[in-house]
C-alpha cells in the first residue's frame, strides 16, 4: 500500500507499507510521474514500514530516482530497512532525513 502526503506545494512524500515488490514499485512510479506533472519538485519516499523487498523493486526505485534527478528534481529515501547508508537500493548514497527536519 502506498499513502501520499503533501508536505508543501512542491513537496510530496510517499509512505510505502507492506511488501515492496515490482508491482508496488511500478505503482509508486506512476504516482511519482503524476506528481511530477502536477509540479512537484521534491519527492520523499518513506520505506520505514516497507518489508519483503525484491530485486525488481530495487531496480524500479533506482529508475525513479535517476529519472527525477535527470529532470532536476530531488528524490530522497527515508529510513530504508538497512542501517547501511550506502545500500544499493538507489545505486547512490542515500541521504537520510531526520523526522524533525520535515516539520
Amino acid at each position: 500500500m502506498i499513502r501520499t502526503e503533501q508536505l508543501a506545494s512542491d513537496t510530496i512524500m510517499f509512505h510505502v507499507q507492506g511488501p515492496l515488490n515490482k508491482q508496488v514499485a511500478k505503482k509508486l512510479g506512476l504516482l511519482v510521474f503524476r506528481s511530477y506533472h502536477l509540479g512537484c519538485k521534491t519527492f520523499l519516499c518513506n520505506l520505514s514500514m516497507a518489508r519483503a523487498f525484491d530485486k525488481d523493486a530495487y531496480s524500479q526505485l533506482t529508475l525513479i530516482g535517476e529519472g527525477l534527478r535527470d529532470k532536476g528534481r530531488n528524490w530522497r529515501v527515508i529510513s530504508p530497512p538497512s542501517s547501511n547508508g550506502n545500500q544499493l537500493i538507489l545505486r547512490t548514497s542515500l541521504q537520510f532525513l531526520v523526522p524533525a527536519n520535515l516539520n
